[in-house]
């Protein structure tokens, strides 16, 4: 059986550049949800005050009788 011939250099050289465009486009979108994230906090906190937790009631012990 005869193996095909491969070419390993061009392989590894698309790989690097793959991996170039991949990453170049992960940090473009870590950059827009970063954006979106600031402009989401920025409009929450301009439109309603933080909300705060109720105060918790404690249980009276049922009486005896």
């Amino acid at each position: 059986m005869v193996r095909a011939k491969v070419d390993t250099q061009r392989d590894e050289r698309a790989k690097r550049e793959s991996q170039i465009v991949i990453d170049a486009e992960r940090a473009a979108r870590e950059e827009k949800t970063a954006r979106l994230r600031e402009l989401r906090l920025a409009a929450q906190s301009s439109q309603e005050p933080v909300p705060t937790r109720p105060k918790r009631t404690r249980r009276r012990a049922p009486s005896a009788g």
